[in-house]
Order: C-alpha cells, then sequence, then structure tokens
C-alpha cells in the first residue's frame, strides 16, 4: 500500500477515534448539585450561557516520573503533544471566544495547539501551586518525604515550606475567574490549566468542599466542561470517549 495513503487513513482513523465520544453531566451533592440532565445546548436561553472547557496540559516527562512540578516550567514530551493534537481534533467544532492559559510552557504549548487562531492570554493568578519545599520531588521515590508530602498537600494554612497554602492558591485562581467572567458573562471560552490549579477552578465554579475538591484527579488527556446560566445550578460535565469508557 501507498505509505502516504496508509498514513492518511492512520490518521483519519485516529481523528475519527478523537471524536467518537460525549460529554456526560456529572451530578454533584448537596449545594454543588447539577441541573436536569440533557445535552449542553438544549438549555433554555443558551445565549446567555457561558460554557467553561477545562483542559490540563500535556503530559510532560515530569509527569511521567511522578517529579513534582509546581512552578517549575516544564515542557510537553512527545506524549503530552499528541494529547494536545487530540485535544484540538476533539475540539474542532467549537467556536471559543477566548482562550486561556497559565504562564508555565507546558500550559502555554497545549494551548498553542489548540488554539485555531484564536488569541491565547497567559495568566500568572492560573499558574499551578507552588510547591515549596516539594517541587523536583518524585513522589514515592523516598518514604518519609512521601508521606510528610501526602499529610501536608491537603492541609489547609500548609504553605510547604516556602510554597503557597492551598487557600492562597484558591484566592489567585478566584480572582483569575473574577476577571474572565467579567470579560466573558457568556459564550464560550477554554481554560488549559494544571492538576491542582483546574481542582481550585472547579472549587470556586461549583461551590465544592475543600474534600470534594481535593479528591479530583484529572488526567492529562481529560475534558471537562462547566456551563453556567443565570439562575440555574452550574453544571459539570465530562468527555467520555473510548479511552475512558470506564468512567461510566
Amino acid at each position: 500500500m501507498n505509505r502516504c495513503l496508509s498514513r492518511a487513513r492512520t490518521n483519519g482513523a485516529r481523528r475519527r477515534a478523537a471524536t467518537a465520544g460525549i460529554l456526560l453531566a456529572i451530578a454533584l451533592p448537596s449545594a454543588a448539585a447539577a441541573g436536569s440532565a440533557g445535552a449542553p445546548e438544549s438549555r433554555a436561553g443558551s445565549s446567555h450561557v457561558l460554557r467553561i472547557y477545562l483542559a490540563r496540559h500535556g503530559l510532560t516527562d515530569w509527569n511521567a516520573a511522578r517529579r513534582l512540578q509546581g512552578l517549575v516550567d516544564t515542557h510537553l514530551n512527545a506524549t503530552g503533544r499528541a494529547q494536545a493534537e487530540t485535544l484540538a481534533v476533539r475540539l474542532a467544532g467549537v467556536r471559543f471566544d477566548a482562550i486561556y492559559s497559565s504562564r508555565l510552557a507546558r500550559s502555554r504549548e497545549t494551548a498553542a495547539i489548540v488554539h485555531g487562531g484564536v488569541g491565547i492570554d497567559s495568566l500568572a493568578d492560573l499558574d499551578e501551586r507552588n510547591f515549596g519545599k516539594f517541587q523536583g520531588f518524585v513522589v514515592g521515590s523516598d518514604s518519609a518525604t512521601t508521606a510528610e508530602y501526602q499529610r501536608r498537600i491537603n492541609a489547609l494554612g500548609d504553605s510547604l515550606d516556602g510554597g503557597e497554602s492551598l487557600e492562597r492558591h484558591l484566592a489567585r485562581v478566584s480572582r483569575a475567574l473574577a476577571g474572565i467572567r467579567r470579560q466573558h458573562p457568556w459564550g464560550t471560552i477554554l481554560i488549559v490549566g494544571h492538576g491542582l490549579t483546574n481542582q481550585m477552578i472547579l472549587k470556586e465554579l461549583l461551590g465544592l468542599t475543600w474534600e470534594q475538591a481535593n479528591g479530583i484527579t484529572q488526567a492529562n488527556d481529560e475534558l471537562y466542561m462547566i456551563e453556567i446560566a443565570a439562575g440555574s445550578r452550574p453544571r459539570l460535565w465530562k468527555w467520555i470517549g473510548r479511552e475512558n469508557l470506564s468512567d461510566l
């Protein structure tokens, strides 16, 4: 078979696989409960709905090694770039009013692959949490330090010896969201964030408890969408494709 034709068919199969999925509404407990089920586009008054697509940056070598990055400015590896390309295919039919990233290269590189001509606004307040003494540490490499990290990472008021407390991290992420929502009271935007930063985004937008927010683990290739309409509770959606059918 002609190699170019074979490659084109392979790429076409990858594009079809990347777009073969659904956005699944996630039921949230108590005050953060989701609204009634239904496709995102079906909500009444959809022209006054804000839809925030929330992605995490693609994989880096430090992610693969379980090395804590925090504010260390790492870059996507080959897998991370492929994940960003898959994200771009999934979002190809979405018309974004704006795209936001952090200042860190792994976030900006992911957004640059996805953006489709829309300008990217890189905000310092969307940077990952500063892990202080634990930045650069490989989780699991030393049992004592790993135990200390796991004990302290979700402790309120703990700045991790020169890093940043959960409360300070939440405060700056909330400040970023407030600015974004002032500029975009409705429409469709993409935020490419980080593991813990995205926890804070979900906590702020959905009214989650600390325990609920800290329990969220978004993989590097996972995509969420938060739908916000006046007079309704926010709804959280998650992309379900062949690669994560086990989440159903």
